[in-house]
């Protein structure tokens, strides 16, 4: 698989991921989405990592950036 397929699919991924806040999905949904997207994609222990990496940061990323709007919006709200 081409570089550029293996972004966009992981580029997809990673939407869909943030898309199912609050309720994440789990690794194995992940790696069936992944699947499903395109069935000949060879999930590697690379590729298993990687997708561990998305599900490790992009909620924690999720999370401090509604922190950081809810605090700044907070604040333009009472000036």
């Amino acid at each position: 698989m081409s570089k550029k397929l293996k972004k966009e699919l992981f580029c997809g991924l990673a939407d869909w991921i943030i898309d199912s806040e609050p309720n994440y999905p789990s690794f194995g949904d992940c790696k069936l989405w992944v699947k499903k997207k395109n069935s000949n994609f060879k999930i590697t222990k690379e590729i298993e990592r990687e997708i561990l990496m998305l599900l490790t940061y992009l909620p924690m990323s999720q999370r401090m950036n509604n922190d950081l709007h809810a605090k700044y919006l907070d604040q333009i709200l009472n000036k």
